[in-house]
């Protein structure tokens, strides 16, 4: 909002007029907040209106002078939360709509680990135009897809319903917020955050398909004629489900290989497995959620895409990838250029391999994609022309050493940060030339892979399974080492709070011309400003200085250690070590 800076309150909504706030008619008190559909719809929670027929107050703050409107749930709008995770959607009629006929733009898109930033409104955020709130897509739960929110940045009653938008320019509306609080205190802080996608949206609400961009995730020459109706071979409907279910997970392949007949009961068991797995068409088979065997049911929301590539150029699925994953890349080669420098963490079937235009230039892509995170499903209609075991096992290969460069790539922006760490405290361990050990035998596996050279193939699985062992580690040592160095800056923050808090004592009591007393403030000051912080001897230098200004006001030595207390300046107050730690952030940089 406003800027979109996503770091907490902004300053208005340039470019969103169709952000909507929803009072409660009866007390006037913020309870959601909604985006505004052609003008005089407002899409929100169910769960911040009072009931189904009760009137609710929606006001338009990004647009000026709009005045606010009754609104009430249209015909066919109203769909309560079911359990925990499902449904909790109301489409609300605006009596009085505002001027300009407003409409938020709906997005579908894959969103795994994509930045985000959550705007709504709430009593609690003492800005006419609102809050952006950034936050990061981390897992799916059945319909909804959890969010991971900063502390600092947990939004407050209020949030739900409101847009979780992407960040484009203009930006686009991913899904609504699903807010879960507990009361403490009278407030009501966050403890969890979720979305519900766009294309769940669509599950109950189909009327808003004219309002949505971007393709759907699994092309409609897929299904060829729609979802199957019945369950054709429960064992392949089972090995699909688990392979669906195994995201993120070690054990299973990250790629799965199958040859299917069209027409066939494998055909249609197929095709029953991507539409539950799909948000949007999950819906055009319930049955098969209630009826078929538990086993056999994916989760909604495990399949990202899926592409028919008969006859189509390879290239065809880098732009399906590129448009899935809202890069807004049409071309070929532009979308393989965008894809090739992010992670790509989708799972994707590909329909078709081997009646694709150039099949082995398809599955060299399939590479590149699983080096860039994607799981991928191959399916073959011609009997007897998949790919070999070794090819398949390559694919894998590649999978797995573009997780571990993944790692390696975040563990090096851990690194620069605990680099700097080092810099300002002593006693701080820097894993560094282990990790770059581990950049050189991972391009040495990669180099094995590709050439054939230095390295049986057999042994690379092996090889590379010790270097994520290695990984583990590193990982490990990181955090431990930034275990150190976040103690580190904490005690150095207590003992600058509690340095100004004795300089403030001795101005006050008139000497800050005292030689000796500056001599040994000069002394403490430099323990902690000058150098590399070490804990022990700027303790030291510390209780020097507390103990002189004791000494010089006549007051006897502080039993514990020295500090403030009861010292005359009011305790560890705002000057004091409670304060030093509250500027341990700002220290750092």
């Amino acid at each position: 909002m406003g800027d979109r800076t996503g770091d907490g309150v902004a300053q208005g909504a340039r470019g969103m007029p169709w952000l909507v706030r929803i009072r409660s008619q009866d007390t006037r008190a913020v309870v959601g907040s909604g985006v505004l559909l052609g003008g005089d719809t407002v899409l929100t929670c169910a769960h911040v209106l009072p009931d189904r027929t009760s009137p609710v107050l929606v006001e338009f703050p990004e647009i000026e002078g709009a005045a606010g409107s009754t609104a009430t749930v249209a015909d066919g709008g109203w769909f309560p939360r079911r359990g925990e995770d499902r449904a909790d959607l109301a489409l609300l009629r605006v009596h009085r709509p505002p001027p300009g006929g407003h409409s938020a733009p709906l997005l579908r898109a894959a969103m795994r680990d994509m930045r985000v930033e959550m705007c709504g409104y709430a009593d609690s955020v003492r800005h006419a135009r609102g809050a952006a709130l950034a936050a990061t897509v981390s897992l799916p739960f059945g319909e909804r897809v959890q969010l991971n929110v900063a502390p600092e940045h947990l939004p407050r009653r209020g949030f739900s319903g409101g847009p979780v938008l992407d960040m484009g320019d203009p930006p686009g509306v991913l899904g609504i917020t699903v807010t879960a609080s507990a009361e403490s205190g009278g407030i009501a802080p966050l403890t969890m955050a979720h979305m519900i996608p766009v294309e769940t949206v669509l599950n109950y609400l189909p009327r808003l398909n004219r309002h949505v961009q971007g393709p759907p995730g699994v092309e409609p020459s897929v299904l060829r004629g729609g979802p199957p109706a019945r369950l054709d071979e429960p064992d392949y409907a089972e090995r699909l489900a688990a392979w669906l279910s195994d995201r993120g997970r070690e054990a299973r392949s990250p790629v799965y290989v199958t040859e299917v007949r069209p027409g066939s009961g494998r055909d249609r068991t197929l095709r029953r497995a991507l539409t539950l797995a799909d948000r949007e068409l999950s819906a055009d088979a319930p049955a098969a959620g209630s009826t078929d065997p538990g086993s056999t049911v994916p989760p909604v929301g495990s399949l990202d895409l899926a592409v028919d590539v008969r006859g189509a150029a390879p290239e065809k699925a880098a732009v399906r990838i590129a448009e899935r994953m809202n890069l807004r890349e049409s071309g070929p080669a532009r979308a393989l250029e965008r894809l090739r420098g992010l992670r790509t963490p989708l799972t994707v079937a590909l329909l078709g391999v081997d009646e694709c235009a150039d099949p082995a230039r398809l599955l060299e892509l399939c590479g590149e994609f699983a080096e860039r995170g994607c799981r991928l499903l191959l399916v073959f209609h011609r009997t007897g022309t998949r790919i070999g075991r070794q090819a398949e096992e390559d694919l894998a290969l590649r999978h797995r050493t573009g997780a571990l460069a993944g790692r390696l790539e975040a563990l090096d922006a851990r690194l620069r940060d605990l680099a700097r760490a080092r810099a300002r405290l002593s006693g701080v361990d820097y894993p560094g030339p282990a990790v770059t050990r581990l950049h050189m035998d991972l391009a040495w596996l990669r180099h094995a892979h590709r050439t054939g050279a230095d390295l049986d193939r057999s042994r690379l699985p092996g090889a590379l399974e010790e270097l994520r062992h290695r990984t583990d580690r590193a990982e490990r040592a990181v955090e431990a080492a930034w275990e150190a160095a976040e103690r580190g800056y904490g005690r150095r923050a207590e003992l600058r709070g509690e340095l100004r808090a004795y300089r403030r004592l001795a101005v006050q009591h008139g000497r800050i011309e005292d030689v000796a007393l500056d001599r040994e403030y000069r002394a403490a000051h430099d323990a902690l400003h000058a150098g590399p912080f070490e804990a022990e001897s700027a303790a030291r230098a510390v209780t020097g200085y507390t103990a002189a200004v004791r000494r010089a006001l006549g007051w006897p030595p502080e039993a514990g250690g020295s500090g403030a207390d009861g010292a005359g300046t009011g305790g560890t107050g705002a000057d004091g070590p409670e304060a030093g730690a509250r500027e341990a952030e700002g220290e750092r940089r």
